[in-house]
């Protein structure tokens, strides 16, 4: 069984999904709207009946866009967002950990990722269900 998890692992990492967490970004455009990056990764406790994971591997993840008004009152804003993700890879739940204080830029983030679906995670020949964290950073650059 713990075989099959390092397989699923070394799998996700020749993938190019396992060994750092996921980052994606996208680019600024000519308005002026900032970048947006993000990463997935796992706290130590998000997952307590199950050991340590590698954070799922992700199928889809449509960027934030920041509202064009936003784009004015930050220089770079930051959030984290606690992601339950199902046995099958969907979303079930997005919840605010860390807010950007600008609540544009939250509602946002929080519509971009329950778009969002990932590869299942499994534990012991089965898919379970895992609590994840996105790390989402709105940055405005050149200034």
């Amino acid at each position: 069984m713990a075989v099959r998890v390092v397989m699923a692992a070394l799998a996700l990492a020749l993938a190019g999904c396992a060994s750092s967490p996921h980052e994606s970004s996208a680019a600024p455009t000519s308005l002026g709207l900032p970048h947006v990056s993000t990463a997935l990764f796992i706290e130590p406790n998000d997952n307590p009946e199950l050991p340590a994971l590698v954070p799922p591997g992700v199928l889809n993840s449509p960027a934030p866009r920041a509202p064009a008004d936003a784009a004015p009152l930050l220089e770079t804003a930051e959030m984290i967002l606690v992601v339950d993700v199902g046995a099958e890879g969907e979303v079930r739940n997005v919840m605010v950990a860390t807010s950007t204080r600008v609540r544009d830029l939250d509602r946002a983030a929080l519509d971009a990722l329950r778009q969002w679906r990932f590869a299942p995670t499994e534990h012991e020949g089965s898919a379970v269900a895992v609590r994840v964290r996105v790390r989402v950073a709105f940055e405005m650059r050149g200034r």
